[in-house]
């Protein structure tokens, strides 16, 4: 109802508007982040899946290498073992054996082999072992931490996956040539995963822009089914007056702002008009409210169809309504004044054989006089002009712009009843 009324004005209902924009920009922002939400979890999902994977495949390193500690072989075989083993995997990967004195026996890099574990963790790009060992911060902690297995991904996320995954482990040593029964020694191994989150990364994007397309989708299909069954409702319940099915005071207020504004590079004439239901109190205290319901419903029926679909009507609340008309001062009175008589020649049926005799007081100001354009000046000199037609006895429409033009055009006379309130004599 409000809607095809306000889509007569030329434009769409400013608070429609509104909603469309704001569903819009919640369609957007609920689609891309839905995306963006299941791209992080696929995307987690898989480093933490390369975790586990590149986990087993340490434990695989481990168990190889591992037998050649225990095979009587030379040192110099199992330093060839550990060259080739690592040498033949997709990662990068290295490793190193070291004994009971924390001596490096054997290692992938040639360069390690004879140095003190203290002297390798000191080189240069050794960060993943200098990890592993961080909580051995002494030589002699150092030492403990050979007895003690561990694993670790070092990396930004480390719970899920990381950039380097470092073990170590102790195992028997049984080599050619060592005479010491029972000793010790700890393979350490290093295997670098960092092609893991650039790989990650890709497939991300790749859902991301995969899941886009179909949330948008989702989202605009429920947004058009939003605004078609839902959003006229709620629309209409925002704008309209539950009770007399016309404007309410905000949706009134706001759309006749926004029609004076567009009236006023044209200089359109505008009339705003401010009616009361005279004595409404009396209606309610002696009919009931019910009675005073119902008579409130009358008076908007009747205000509604006096005026025409491009003009506004809205109640402000208790028995109080308003009119913005696209008329001058002097059309807008005659319409006014058919109005007051078609409410007040009849009494209102509001129940069985129940009439009351209602009667209203209108002020009325328009575009032409010294407040213009402005919703606040009109509706000011248009209550002004009420306080008076009350003042006068009611059951009439005063504007007092017209009747200070009429004065100026005749000899000066005594004010009119009421006038000393609005003159301030």
């Amino acid at each position: 109802m409000i809607r095809s009324r306000l889509a007569l004005l030329g434009t769409s209902p400013l608070l429609q508007g509104r909603v469309n924009r704001s569903l819009w920009l919640e369609v957007i922002l609920v689609a891309t982040g839905a995306s963006a939400l299941m791209a992080v979890l696929a995307g987690a999902l898989v480093l933490s899946q390369g975790a586990r994977m590149l986990e087993r495949d340490a434990q695989d390193l481990q168990r190889q290498l591992s037998v050649g500690l225990t095979s009587y072989q030379p040192m110099y075989n199992l330093q060839r073992q550990l060259q080739q083993i690592t040498s033949t995997r997709p990662q990068e990967t290295s490793a190193l054996v070291v004994d009971q004195r924390g001596i490096v026996l054997a290692a992938s890099n040639n360069a390690m082999v004879g140095m003190s574990l203290a002297s390798v963790l000191a080189m240069p790009r050794q960060k993943p072992l200098r990890q592993l060992f961080a909580d051995c911060p002494s030589a002699s902690a150092l030492l403990a931490c050979l007895s003690r297995d561990a694993q670790q991904f070092q990396g930004a996320l480390p719970w899920i996956g990381g950039e380097t995954l470092s073990s170590r482990r102790q195992y028997p040593l049984a080599l050619e040539g060592n005479r010491r029964f029972g000793d010790q020694a700890t393979l350490i191994t290093v295997i670098d995963a960092s092609e893991a989150g650039p790989d990650a990364l890709r497939f991300m994007v790749w859902v991301f822009l995969a899941g886009l397309l179909p949330l948008v989708a989702g989202c605009v299909g429920l947004m058009l089914r939003l605004r078609q069954r839902l959003i006229p409702q709620l629309l209409e319940l925002a704008q309209v007056d539950s009770l007399s099915g016309i404007f309410n005071r905000a949706a009134f207020l706001e759309t006749a702002s926004d029609l004076l504004r567009r009236a006023e590079p044209e200089r359109a004439p505008m009339t705003l008009a401010l009616i009361d239901v005279d004595h409404f109190k009396g209606i309610n205290d002696t009919y009931g409210h019910d009675a005073g319901d119902e008579v409130i419903r009358r008076v908007a029926d009747v205000l509604r169809a006096s005026v025409r679909s491009n003009d506004l009507v809205g109640r402000l609340g208790g028995d109080e309504f308003v009119i913005l008309v696209q008329l001058p001062a002097e059309g807008a009175m005659a319409m006014l004044r058919r109005t007051l008589a078609q409410v007040s020649c009849h009494d209102m049926e509001v129940g069985a054989d129940r009439p009351v005799r209602v009667s209203l007081s209108i002020g009325a100001a328009s575009s032409a006089g010294p407040g213009g354009f402005g919703l606040s000046e009109l509706m000011s000199s248009a209550d002004a002009a009420l306080y008076v037609a009350k003042d006068r006895g009611r059951a009439q429409v005063v504007n007092l712009e017209l009747e200070a033009q009429g004065a100026r055009l005749v000899p000066a006379s005594r004010p009119l009843a009421g006038e000393w309130q609005v003159r301030g004599i």
